[in-house]
């Protein structure tokens, strides 16, 4: 028996100004903006979200997420994250108990965005990128305190997925971003080998809070195509863009 080809996935990418634009990127469900230094993220209903990000991290229910800039000797963010994160939220006119927020030092306003969809399933990644921390999965540990330099991915698929498939887009995001790092050719700044990040990244995995879901998202499955594609190419682009 032949094998049934599946029909190309469509993908955009971009930047957070692509909101303004009409074309796939508009169709997308969600809607972001940038608000002074944060980058902010309104899904179209109750979305569940797995991250461990410094505020809302964990899983729990939320309809927004916040990527916050903060300055590099900004001390009471760096060293007291939950509650500043907390009062940026409200300052956001958002409740708390519904949003999660990470934090960078990587420029917003430079973000990646990318778009993959295939019939009525999308997933949108969006991505800051910073370098100086830039570091190899097993390199050694520091005790001092990190340099700024982050790599945040958050990542939004248009239907629901099963507790286990959350936990396989988040493998599927962070190897998405270990392939954009490699292809950009970005060193340890401890052992000079290839990165796989930095030391203090963040990923943001968020899907419909109902039923029935995807029971697996792998990389043989069209959601974890999609989410691979928009994660990299959304890495990709802030890489360019940030870490040239």
């Amino acid at each position: 028996m032949g094998r049934t080809s599946l029909p190309a996935a469509e993908v955009v990418s971009g930047t957070p100004a692509m909101l303004k634009l009409p074309g796939a990127a508009a169709r997308a469900p969600w809607r972001w903006s940038i608000q002074r230094r944060s980058l902010i993220i309104r899904l179209p209903e109750t979305y569940q979200l797995l991250s461990w990000a410094p505020f809302g991290g964990g899983a729990r229910r939320a309809c927004v997420i916040i990527n916050h800039q903060i300055a590099p000797d900004d001390r009471a963010a760096s060293e007291n994250p939950h509650p500043y994160l907390e009062g940026l939220v409200r300052r956001c006119k958002v409740a708390p108990a519904t949003a999660a927020a990470m934090m960078t030092g990587a420029d917003v306003a430079r973000a990646g965005y990318a778009m993959a969809r295939r019939g009525g399933l999308m997933a949108g990644a969006w991505c800051t990128a910073g370098c100086s921390n830039a570091l190899r999965v097993g390199d050694p540990a520091a005790r001092r305190q990190p340099r700024a330099g982050t790599i945040n991915l958050a990542v939004a698929v248009s239907q629901p997925l099963s507790e286990s498939a959350m936990v396989e887009a988040v493998a599927i995001a962070a190897e998405a971003r270990v392939a954009a790092m490699y292809e950009a050719g970005i060193a340890s700044t401890r052992t000079g080998l290839p990165a796989t990040g930095t030391g203090t990244d963040c990923i943001v995995i968020a899907s419909p809070a109902r039923a029935p879901a995807h029971a697996y998202c792998g990389k043989h499955t069209v959601a974890g195509e999609l989410i691979g594609k928009a994660a990299m190419r959304a890495c990709a682009r802030a890489l360019r863009r940030c870490c040239p």
